[in-house]
């Protein structure tokens, strides 16, 4: 195993150590404590369901955040591009909706449309940019990311508020928007087979596809790319656009399956647990699915044990904030000299 594919198993496994420490020094009980963290989320179908339906969430959201990886871009805006289209699912699919005159499957689709588009428009932006002016993505994309979270949280919890009720969030879809549930009274719904579905159809084209190799090229070698005759600058923008659009597909997700509304703060961080996914998968789409898989048992162990510790819920993000660090510490200097290599 190379030293690249060995750092994001090596800093995941250093995360699941330190998450350890963390809870059992802040514990009484420190062996009930990580006793719970091992076990809890495989206690009950309620736990594993949650587990897994927040696992599909992931998956769909680092599925974007690794084909923006692999165009050798870093998407940092994956807060919004889930966020925004919550809002316009949540906003397209209730009762005052300006569709509400279509059938619901038309209103349904014209929703999961408007979703990804707001999504990849999102995205798209930081890659023009790029591509015309020269700006990084990753800070064009982090800052418009950073721009547009107030806003929405204003719109969530002023104008497009459910006033009858005392949250900060929209009026609740309709009842025949909702994806069927899984293992009731879990979250699991139906979005789970179809995310799983479209992680193998992009492993399978990225892997084996023309489109796939010319978008493996640009990220890797993109002056050999431009040498090939590849439409370096296009290639960008539509793997950030797609980036975002599966971002928002992820929104989507949420608003039909899990919430069926949209509340303040909506991402809750997700976009940044799909970014780490990805960089833990080293840009292999492939390694997407068990990467998701471990970093929802992670959360899910994490917020379970957390019941035995003096720890806050939030410090939740403390746990985002070490799997980020260790993962970007341990493969960004790895990334950076293999590009180095490459030209030498």
């Amino acid at each position: 195993m190379t030293i690249q594919r060995a750092a994001p198993i090596a800093a995941f496994v250093s995360a699941i150590a330190i998450t350890a420490c963390f809870l059992a020094l802040s514990s009484a009980d420190s062996g009930t404590t990580l006793y719970r963290f091992f076990t809890r989320p495989f206690s009950s179908w309620w736990h594993i369901g949650n587990m897994l339906n927040l696992f599909s969430l992931l998956l769909c959201a680092a599925l974007g955040s690794a084909i923006s990886l692999t165009s050798g871009e870093y998407n940092l805006g994956g807060e919004a591009q889930i966020y925004a289209p919550a809002l316009v699912t949540a906003v397209m699919l209730a009762p005052y909706s300006p569709l509400s005159f279509l059938p619901l499957p038309l209103q349904l689709m014209a929703a999961l449309c408007l979703s990804c588009l707001s999504g990849a428009l999102l995205a798209a932006i930081p890659a023009i940019l790029s591509v015309t002016r020269g700006i990084s993505a990753l800070l064009t994309s982090f800052l418009l990311s950073a721009a547009s979270l107030p806003v929405l949280d204003y719109l969530v919890g002023g104008p497009l508020r459910d006033q009858a009720k005392n949250l900060l969030a929209t009026e609740a879809i309709v009842q025949g928007a909702r994806l069927r549930p899984f293992l009731a009274p879990s979250y699991l719904n139906a979005s789970f087979p179809l995310i799983l579905a479209l992680s193998v159809f992009l492993a399978v084209y990225l892997h084996t596809s023309r489109g796939g190799y010319r978008l493996g090229i640009t990220g890797t070698a993109p002056e050999f790319a431009r040498f090939s005759g590849f439409a370096v600058s296009r290639i960008k923008i539509a793997a950030m656009s797609a980036s975002g659009a599966l971002h928002g597909l992820t929104g989507f997700f949420a608003v039909t399956g899990t919430w069926y509304l949209c509340h303040q703060g909506m991402s809750g961080g997700m976009g940044w647990s799909a970014l780490t996914i990805a960089l833990i998968a080293g840009k292999n789409v492939g390694a997407v699915v068990p990467a998701a898989l471990l970093f929802a048992w992670l959360e899910t162990a994490t917020d379970t044990a957390l019941l035995s510790t003096q720890f806050s819920f939030d410090s939740t993000a403390l746990i985002q904030a070490v799997v980020l660090l260790l993962i970007s510490a341990r493969t960004l200097p790895h990334l950076r000299r293999g590009r180095k290599k490459e030209w030498k």
